[in-house]
């Protein structure tokens, strides 16, 4: 086609969409992704605008051969092409969590965030629901999110969820993102899991192998290996314990950090593993003694009712929970070696900043520690 012109249009700015901009006599388009094209070229997910550019050219490239076989601009067929302008909010929330529902996220994050959708569609009138996005005000997302003011942490968790949900949808099309990453933020005090001093620890895995087996397990793995309790010990096989049940095995999709992890198991968990293990077949889960794991929330459940006991008998303090474990086991290893990078790698962080922040919320880096590093006059 002879007469179709297609320029770049990329701001420095990484906040401003970037897109092809395309003229084919009269008619103007502009397209942001390779959606139209079924190629899943996105430059706005780009983190720099060097790499954005390189795939805008990508995108350039691939409309101007689409272009010149015919097969853009795209004839009306019975199967209509979705565009922000055809496609109501309604659709949109629902595609999103459609797309979440389908990418690799924990059940229970999904299921908050369609919650919560359904809660905004409750809100939203037929008009704004039947709509375009576009037409939206921030002014009404800010009194939706108003409802969640019961605490700044609950306001924060529910405001990422909907920033997730909305950016979902922008990830294909182009809307007014400002009513969403401008609505009002607060400052949530994060509530610690409170570690346990070094006279109570022995005290409580005491109390707990004396009155439920399963969770005394769990919380010595915890602390001796670091893992997290409900969606890594709960779900551990056989299979997972290797070279003579001295080391854990988890695959990138069996752990948040989504890399490979080796885990050490000192020699006092060890012993307890080996009875538990020894009539186990390769797929038999750990606590069940049968494939199936128990359900999500068998040791918080357990946790509870165990809580209250410990409580009375003053040997477990308010914010001390199942992860104080792992929290515990944290601080002792970091005090132990100094190594934020040992660290990283047994918690199975992704990143050190993550690990820092860990540490930093545990009251590690506290004016005592920091006293022998300030500089001297």
């Amino acid at each position: 086609m002879d007469n179709a012109q297609i320029t770049i249009s990329n701001p420095d700015d990484l906040k401003k969409r970037s897109y092809i901009y395309i003229k084919i006599g009269d008619k103007k388009y502009k397209e942001y992704t390779g959606v139209k094209l079924g190629l899943d070229i996105q430059p706005n997910s780009c983190l720099t605008v060097k790499e954005r550019i390189e795939k805008l050219k990508v995108l350039e490239y691939e409309f101007k051969k689409a272009i010149e076989f015919g097969k853009y601009p795209i004839n009306k067929s019975p199967t209509k092409i979705k565009t922000i302008e055809n496609t109501s909010l309604r659709e949109l929330l629902d595609m999103a969590i459609e797309n979440k529902k389908k990418a690799n996220l924990s059940s229970k994050y999904v299921h908050h965030l369609e919650k919560l959708t359904n809660k905004l569609k409750a809100f939203l009138t037929s008009e704004e629901l039947n709509g375009n996005i576009n037409d939206l005000q921030r002014s009404r997302i800010q009194e939706f999110m108003n409802q969640f003011n019961s605490s700044a942490s609950n306001y924060m968790i529910s405001r990422r969820h909907i920033k997730a949900v909305f950016g979902e949808i922008d990830k294909d099309f182009e809307f007014n993102t400002s009513i969403v990453n401008r609505t009002d933020r607060r400052k949530a005090t994060p509530k610690l899991h409170k570690i346990y001093s070094e006279d109570q620890l022995p005290k409580v895995l005491e109390f707990l192998k004396r009155n439920h087996t399963d969770l005394y397990l769990c919380c010595l793995i915890s602390y001796g290996c670091l893992l997290r309790p409900h969606n890594e010990i709960r779900l551990l096989k056989r299979h997972h314990f290797k070279n003579n049940v001295t080391e854990i095995h988890l695959s990138g999709n069996e752990n948040k950090g989504k890399k490979i992890r080796i885990v050490p198991i000192p020699n006092y968990v060890r012993e307890l593993l080996i009875n538990r293990l020894e009539n186990l077949s390769h797929d038999d889960n750990l606590f069940t003694g049968a494939p199936d794991a128990n359900n999500p929330y068998y040791f918080s459940t357990a946790w509870t009712r165990m809580f209250k006991l410990m409580e009375k008998e003053a040997i477990i303090e308010k914010n001390q929970t199942i992860y104080s474990f792992r929290h515990t086991a944290s601080v002792n290893v970091y005090k132990k070696t100094k190594d934020l990078h040992i660290l990283q790698q047994l918690l199975g962080h992704s990143d050190m900043i993550v690990t820092l922040k860990y540490l930093r919320g545990l009251g590690v880096h506290n004016a005592n520690e920091l006293k022998h590093v300030m500089p001297e006059l």
